[in-house]
């Protein structure tokens, strides 16, 4: 089939590697459509709408299926004159693929997300906390091309001992789930470091290839030790070969084992709390830390292959054909009863709020300044923040 999929943001590069990976994998013909270019964070692109709209108009004609991603509907006119309605009503077959909370999207879209949800696009929604707010959609891994040269282990010397990359410089406690608490895990990296006289690099609004080189060439990495899931860019360290810092709550952890088909977790599953003295441990550890970031490698390959964790997307393309009614939540993963959502949303979110008062309750040092650098200036900028190492 013809599938073309549509973006008006670049979600961490995940719709184009879907599409390289369906193309690669499968029997589909895959494009993406850009509304625009994206600036330095070069994730890389195919059809550029602002540039070539011609192109897209010819695609979106002769497609079988259009892959929506986030924040696109059949009534989106960003991409006039595309008339999403028509062609669905000349029999364009039409999937909707959720990469962030329904909140974020309903915002971005100017609707309330109870309206998002009641939307009756068949719909996806990727494998990590995000599949517990979109109870009807079909769970879909995300991957990452493991065997491109910028996701393999370093051959060359390692430079640095803790990567970290954070989305943004917020509290730990200042959102439930867009945060990777900056300030608090900052401090706890800066404070390990200094006591195994290591380095670290902490790397924020910097481009992809730029971002993988620095990671690919650090021991430990960090991701999130807050909210109770992963990201991108732990399944990029772990493809690279590192131990890799992360809290997967028991939902998340679920989740990857239904798709993985292991209980075994790739990461090394702590919360905020306790990072320091791990952090200590593994500093302290570096033999062991590297067999642990090989034990990463090998579940990338052995458990989460792209080539793979892309045919979720390819069977949902083929049911969609048959009837996409069928488009929805698999049995195994339902959210229809109260146990499951107590287990899914209330007892995280309790988890949650516990952690936050104790730790509000605690008297400790401030938080260290995040290169003195405010959200603002730091979304408006291409920096790479090295501290403690001169970064070449």
């Amino acid at each position: 089939m013809r599938i073309v999929h549509f973006a008006v943001t670049p979600l961490a590069g995940a719709p184009l590697r879907i599409v390289q990976m369906l193309n690669a994998h499968t029997g589909h013909s895959a494009r993406l459509v850009d509304l625009c270019r994206y600036g330095t964070e070069d994730f890389g692109q195919d059809v550029v709408f602002s540039e070539t709209p011609e192109l897209a108009m010819e695609l979106a004609a002769q497609a079988d299926i259009i892959h929506f991603h986030n924040y696109l509907d059949l009534d989106n006119t960003q991409f006039a004159p595309i008339d999403f309605r028509a062609l669905q009503r000349k029999g364009t077959l039409f999937i909707r693929h959720f990469h962030s909370h329904p909140d974020l999207v309903a915002s971005r879209m100017g609707i309330t997300a109870s309206a998002l949800l009641a939307q009756d696009i068949p719909a996806l929604v990727i494998a990590q906390f995000q599949e517990r707010y979109y109870p009807k959609a079909h769970v879909v891994p995300n991957f990452v091309p493991e065997h491109d040269p910028l996701y393999l282990p370093a051959t060359a010397p390692l430079r640095h001992d803790v990567f970290y990359s954070p989305t943004n410089f917020r509290d730990a406690w200042d959102c439930r789930w867009n945060t990777k608490a900056a300030p608090q895990t900052h401090c706890a990296i800066m404070a390990a470091c200094k006591k195994a006289d290591a380095s670290w690099v902490l790397v924020h609004k910097t481009p992809l290839r730029r971002t993988l080189a620095l990671k690919q060439a650090s021991r430990i990495v960090v991701d999130d030790l807050t909210t109770g899931s992963y990201h991108l860019t732990g399944l990029e360290a772990l493809s690279q070969g590192k131990p890799v810092l992360a809290y997967l709550d028991e939902r998340t952890r679920s989740i990857m084992q239904h798709f993985s088909g292991t209980a075994e977790n790739p990461f090394i599953n702590i919360k905020l709390e306790d990072a320091l003295p791990v952090l200590n441990y593994l500093l302290a550890a570096p033999d062991e830390a590297a067999e642990i970031g090989m034990a990463s490698r090998e579940f990338m390959l052995t458990r989460w292959r792209s080539d793979e964790m892309v045919q979720r997307i390819s069977e949902a393309y083929a049911m969609l054909a048959h009837d996409p009614a069928s488009v929805t939540r698999q049995p195994e993963l339902q959210l229809d009863c109260c146990s499951r959502r107590f287990f899914a949303l209330t007892l995280p979110d309790i988890i949650h709020t516990s952690r936050k008062a104790r730790d509000k309750a605690q008297i400790r040092p401030q938080n260290p300044p995040m290169h003195l650098m405010d959200e603002e200036t730091a979304d408006a900028a291409d920096t790479t923040v090295a501290l403690n190492k001169q970064v070449a």
